[in-house]
């Protein structure tokens, strides 16, 4: 029997007819959306038709990515342990593994196939671009277990990018301090206003000594160190470039004959005769800055250096008297006190090279071992190191010209070739080129 509702003293739940099920497009609604989202992600893959049903198709035979689009559809396993072995490595990505059109991807990402996984390495490093842009460039678009990495390890064994590759700066190699003045030298020829110049410094002191080269010649170059030695007396060692006044058969003679070892620095790399290149500096400064040199010399001799001890009390045991009034009793010989002279020598070194680590990020580069290829940035070819040379951070390298010395800093080690490179030619454009697969029939 029918009672209005209004006449229902409590309220029930039966009284009303239903007016049949609705019907909801709610699910609809969500695939609808689904579906316009994963068309949208597949648009905007930056690959071609093509290409995409290529990878579809490489999917398709992979057993890994056939096992991968089952676990999709149907649910991966609750327990890692349950997942086999090569799938390990996706049981972390499993979230955001997924099917898009047939497609798997990793979220936005293609997931490749293992044997299109070296073909993709190589479209990435196309234009043998950096580090950097090559693992921007894989995290845009594609996706495996490991990708980075293996990004990684083609940038650094490619040829082509280590040739061109900026070398980083090493650590300061302070020289360490002679036992006593004038026992090490170093000399270096420069110019000026057309005319060439010889310039020796004491390792020791810091004492600078100038003479003019009319003929940039051995001959005259050997005449002007004579006048110096006779001045100072002999040193143990002389360091010098290899200049050709040098690097000749006569100064070999000069050196054998007033018996010191001559030691020249790595071929060019100025930086390893550091002591005679500052030298250099600071005569150039005084040639620009005074018009009578030799009083400039005289100034620089007499003021004391950074550990408060000038040069000439260094070398000579005693002040120099120059055109600023002293006492005459500070001109008496006496030898400063050096054992503090030696300790704030280290420390101001110690500075230096804490200074210039930090401000250049240096730090030292790798030993080479022999028998390795390098590239040789300064004769733009590949060489095989034979050892270590006399001087710190040089090397022997064996070319084609011949036997080189070089610098640490001008050799760039070359990746060994892999199983998989062996076969494998680089052209000048940077292409890979392989030899055919030809089938045995």
């Amino acid at each position: 029997m029918y009672v209005p509702g209004k006449q229902l003293v409590t309220a029930d739940a039966l009284s009303r007819a239903p007016s049949g099920p609705e019907k909801s497009t709610e699910n609809e609604t969500l695939e609808d959306e689904c579906r316009v989202f994963v068309d949208l992600i597949v648009q905007q893959i930056p690959a071609t038709k093509t290409k995409l049903k290529q990878i579809q198709e490489m999917q398709n035979e992979d057993l890994t990515c056939q096992q991968l689009r089952q676990y999709t559809q149907k649910g991966w396993p609750d327990h890692q342990k349950t997942v086999s072995e090569h799938l390990v490595p996706y049981w972390s990505h499993r979230a955001d593994i997924h099917v898009a059109n047939g497609i798997l991807l990793k979220g936005e990402r293609i997931l490749i196939p293992k044997p299109m996984q070296r073909e993709m390495l190589e479209r990435l490093h196309q234009g043998h671009q950096g580090m950097t842009k090559c693992i921007a460039r894989a995290q845009q678009s594609i996706w495996w277990p490991g990708v980075i990495r293996d990004v990684r390890e083609l940038v650094e064994r490619c040829d082509i990018c280590c040739q061109h590759s900026q070398q980083k700066t090493e650590q300061l190699m302070p020289t360490p301090l002679p036992v006593r003045p004038w026992q090490r030298v170093a000399a270096d020829i420069f110019q000026w206003e057309g005319g060439h110049y010889l310039v020796v410094v004491d390792y020791f002191s810091r004492y600078i000594e100038v003479a003019n080269l009319p003929k940039l010649i051995t001959a005259t170059t050997v005449e002007r160190l004579k006048v110096i030695f006779a001045r100072f007396g002999i040193p143990e060692t002389l360091v010098t470039d290899n200049g050709p006044q040098f690097a000749s058969c006569e100064f070999a003679e000069f050196s054998r004959d007033y018996d010191f070892k001559h030691v020249t620095s790595s071929p060019r790399y100025p930086q390893s005769n550091g002591e005679a290149e500052r030298a250099v500096r600071t005569v150039k400064q005084m040639l620009r800055k005074n018009q009578d040199p030799q009083r400039a010399l005289l100034a620089y001799r007499s003021t004391p250096l950074a550990h408060g001890i000038s040069p000439a009390e260094l070398l000579m045991g005693r002040r120099i008297r120059s055109t600023v009034p002293v006492p005459p009793k500070s001109l008496t010989p006496r030898w400063p006190d050096l054992k503090v002279f030696r300790r704030k020598d280290r420390m101001l070194k110690e500075k230096q090279q804490e200074t210039f680590r930090s401000r250049h990020r240096a730090k030292n580069l790798p030993v080479i071992i022999p028998g390795q290829k390098v590239w040789i940035r300064t004769s733009k070819t590949t060489g095989t190191v034979r050892g270590e040379a006399a001087t710190p951070r040089s090397y022997q390298v064996e070319t084609e010209m011949g036997t080189l010395r070089r610098n640490r800093a001008h050799l760039t080690v070359l990746p060994e070739p892999t199983q998989q490179e062996v076969n494998v030619t680089v052209t000048r454009s940077g292409r890979i080129s392989r030899p055919p697969e030809r089938m045995d029939l």
